[in-house]
Formats: structure tokens, C-alpha cells, sequence
């Protein structure tokens, strides 16, 4: 078993220490054992959760619905399943709002540059 110290941790998903007590104090992460003095210890596990927690804030999903989700994918819920399905259903409604975004900058930039065109060749 590979054994992470909290900075090691932090150190291998690119994020704070701070980030990661964070998240332990919300329950988004467990130590997967403690040393006789008392700290944690991660695992494989724990740095796949954190990266995955870290990488769904980050695309937008709020930390109460991961709070949530990881409290359902800990005690191995049920309802576990219907929390992934939701939040995969959020995602794709987000990539098709994203996508007509782009397609929006898209047009402007061809507008833009077009405007851009039609001033320097009347300069």
C-alpha cells in the first residue's frame, strides 16, 4: 500500500494542504489509517478521490453535492447511484451550454475580424 502524508497528498494532486484538510474536515476524504501519533495516512484510494472531488469543483458541481455524494459512495447507499446519474445529467447540461457558448465566440471572433479586415483595407 502506497502511504501519502498530508502533504504528500496535496503534493500529488497538485492542491494546497489546505484544500485537502479542508475537505477531510467535510468528510470528502478519510485518512485510511492513522500513525500512533495520530496522523493520517492516505492510500491509492484517497488520492484518486481527491483528484476526482478536486477536477468536479472545478468543472462546477458545488461541494454539498459532492459532500453528498461521497457520503453515499462511503456507506455504499443506494442512493449512491441516482447522486452519479444526476450529476452526469449536470455535466451534459453544461457541455451543451458550453458548446453554444462557443459557438457564439466563434461567430464574434469572425465578426470581429471581418471588421478588423474592412478597416485596414479602407486605411
Amino acid at each position: 500500500m502506497n502511504a501519502y502524508t498530508i502533504s504528500h497528498l496535496a503534493g500529488e494532486a497538485g492542491v494546497s494542504i489546505h484544500v485537502v484538510r479542508d475537505y477531510v474536515l467535510r468528510g470528502l476524504l478519510h485518512p485510511a489509517r492513522r500513525t500512533a501519533s495520530g496522523y493520517g495516512l492516505y492510500d491509492a484510494q484517497s488520492l484518486a478521490r481527491l483528484r476526482f472531488v478536486r477536477a468536479a469543483f472545478e468543472a462546477g458541481i458545488g461541494l454539498n453535492d459532492l459532500i453528498r455524494l461521497c457520503r453515499e459512495l462511503d456507506s455504499e447507499s443506494d442512493a449512491a447511484v441516482d447522486s452519479l446519474e444526476c450529476l452526469r445529467s449536470l455535466i451534459a447540461t453544461r457541455r451543451a451550454s458550453l458548446a453554444a457558448v462557443d459557438e457564439q465566440l466563434a461567430g464574434m471572433i469572425c465578426a470581429a475580424r471581418s471588421a478588423t479586415e474592412l478597416e485596414s483595407h479602407h486605411a
